[in-house]
């Protein structure tokens, strides 16, 4: 019998096992992603990235006329070009770029004083028709589409802008509104600044009219829009829009996330997302009608820069019990810190404070839990069992008598003295089920300004780690606005939506992620989760519990993060308030290959 020779096992290469690792850990989108970044440097190119990603090519207007053919509906479409006593030069390339629209059911309104049809400035077409302001008494007299857009500023648009629209109402056909992405374009036609925006959030729209650009609406919507040429069209087009949102459910409102028009604007002009001065009164004077016409306690103020807004909501007269949790395990000094915080400066008075010992045994711990439990509003409560902090929260809710519950690590300062009032003025909102603070590391860097979900197969803090001064991308981390998660480490929750939601998953999240799940679960619910910078504290982060990545907890992160990962793989690829147009590699850098595909090429 032949001896049986030894099959001489393969060295793997260091360098697959860790790509592997990471493939299996993060996902195939963070592999690629990581990998196009290396080869093709850390940044790209506007410009390119738009002819590689928007523009379209000869063979892609071929198949888009052979879609359009094949269409249901063929929805008519007005667009309305404010040009104001005559046609400038960017009016003239607006014109054009509606003339060189794929999709031919169009017609182009041109409200102006002393424009005169035909000639050079003024194209002779059946579909082009000046209106004068004087005559016009709304908007839907002077049309006759079944969606109206109104360019109160002359902006250039794509050739398959109105196609795609087009493709929205068919296949969303209860839609009412439709926006799109937008950039700039220089004098030289070089576009920048493109701004990738959210799907609907209702919180940053009345903190910054990120609409504004192309917004397509139902005809029937401007009935009830007064027509007033006489104030800035920014203030304008504003107006417009909060009248439109007052009329129609949120899930009729559609996002293209592509940037299918451009703002002409000189490279040397001021920048920003912002109205010009001259128009912010006129802006928080439309969004305070606005409140009041919707019956809301609240007063539309400037926001901190003094460019954008902040709709300071009241709390009820009669304010409700908020319960503050606090888990906390041989940590007495970290912990006293926060509560003196809490108790020295916080305006807000009617609280109760649960701490959580989780066996703690120091003698100093000890006798700081003993000292504090003489405070009429602490309480201390005693938990013995292996650390779990969603079990360690689900516990202590059951002793709370608050109808709002508020999460909150043992090693967070407080800031500002009104952060609890802000922090219950929208958790007290029906349609709002959690609500986040905005948190800085001691070296005054951000440690939370919301949480975005799809990065490596779980989720980040999109600001970690930037200057406290930062303002954001296209200024959001200075806006109250929606996000699809908040941290844990302060967020706000009413008791009954805790309840309905089974509160933090303690048989599969122990540790980690279980902040994030909790909001996407609140967010299936139909709540929304919002985001506020009004609310400050500092935040030692992982000074309690110690790094998730150290020896002893890897086996239970990595766990922890494939279950999060199962759990929401139907959403993590598309985070509604994160465009599929940027990396999940690098917050807010261009995606080299975006998460999303043409409807031509699907179709």
């Amino acid at each position: 019998m032949e001896c049986e020779v030894p099959r001489r096992k393969r060295k793997r290469p260091p360098w697959l096992w860790r790509v592997f690792q990471v493939w299996r850990d993060r996902g195939t989108d963070y592999v690629v992603e990581r990998a196009l970044r290396r080869i093709r440097g850390a940044r790209q190119d506007y410009p390119r990235w738009h002819r590689k990603h928007v523009a379209v090519r000869a063979t892609d207007r071929v198949l888009i006329k052979q879609r359009i053919a094949r269409l249901p509906h063929t929805p008519h479409i007005s667009v309305v070009l404010v040009a104001g006593d005559a046609l400038t030069t960017a009016g003239d390339l607006c014109i054009s770029s509606v003339l060189e629209q794929i999709y031919p059911h169009w017609e182009l309104v041109v409200l102006a004083s002393n424009v005169q049809p035909g000639g050079p400035r003024f194209p002779s077409d059946v579909r082009i028709r000046l209106e004068s302001f004087k005559k016009m008494s709304s908007l839907l007299a002077a049309t006759t589409g079944e969606f109206v857009i109104v360019l109160d500023q002359p902006l250039k648009l794509e050739p398959h802008a109105l196609y795609l629209i087009a493709e929205e109402i068919n296949a969303h056909p209860p839609v009412n509104l439709i926006y799109t992405d937008e950039d700039k374009v220089d004098e030289n036609g070089v576009l920048y600044d493109p701004h990738f925006k959210t799907d609907w959030n209702p919180d940053l729209f009345l903190s910054q009219n990120y609409l504004a650009g192309l917004l397509a609406y139902r005809r029937e919507l401007s009935a009830d829009a007064p027509w007033e040429p006489n104030i800035a069209p920014q203030v304008r087009s504003y107006e417009r829009t909060l009248r439109a949102i007052e009329m129609i459910a949120p899930e009729t409102i559609r996002h293209i996330p592509l940037p299918l028009c451009h703002w002409p604007v000189a490279r040397d002009a001021q920048g920003g997302d912002g109205p010009k001065e001259a128009a912010q009164p006129g802006m928080l004077r439309v969004l305070q009608e606005h409140l009041d016409r919707r019956g809301l306690r609240a007063t539309a103020e400037p926001s901190r820069s003094g460019r954008f807004h902040r709709v300071r909501r009241r709390v009820p007269d009669e304010h409700p019990l908020v319960s503050l949790v606090i888990p906390t395990r041989d940590n007495g000094a970290i912990l006293k810190g926060a509560i003196e915080s809490i108790r020295h400066k916080t305006e807000y008075a009617k609280l109760e404070i649960i701490i959580v010992d989780n066996a703690s045994a120091t003698p100093e711990t000890l006798e700081y839990l003993a000292q504090v439990a003489r405070d009429p509003i602490v309480r201390v409560l005693r938990y013995e069992k292996p650390f779990n902090y969603s079990a360690i929260n689900n516990f202590a809710a059951q002793h709370c008598r608050g109808s709002i519950l508020g999460l909150l690590n043992d090693d967070v300062v407080v800031i500002n003295a009104d952060w609890l009032t802000e922090l219950v003025s929208h958790a007290v909102r029906p349609e709002v089920g959690a609500v986040g603070a905005m948190l800085y590391y001691p070296d005054q860097t951000i440690q939370h300004a919301g949480i975005a979900v799809g990065f490596g197969q779980s989720a980040l803090n999109l600001y970690n780690g930037r200057p406290r001064s930062s303002c954001g991308y296209h200024s959001r981390a200075e806006l109250v606005q929606n996000y699809s998660a908040v941290t844990g480490a302060c967020l706000l929750t009413r008791a009954d939506v805790f309840a309905q939601v089974g509160g933090l998953d303690e048989s599969n999240l122990a540790v980690a992620f279980n902040d994030v799940d909790y909001c996407l679960r609140v967010r299936e619910e139909g709540y929304l989760v919002t985001w506020t910078p009004y609310a400050e504290l500092y935040h030692l982060e992982s000074i309690s519990r110690g790094d998730d990545w150290a020896a002893d907890k890897i086996k239970r992160f990595t766990r922890e993060r494939r279950y999060f990962a199962q759990r929401w793989m139907d959403v993590l690829p598309r985070d509604p308030y994160y465009n599929v147009n940027l990396s999940l590699d690098e917050p807010f850098e261009l995606a080299y290959q975006p998460r999303r595909r043409p409807p031509w090429l699907i179709h």
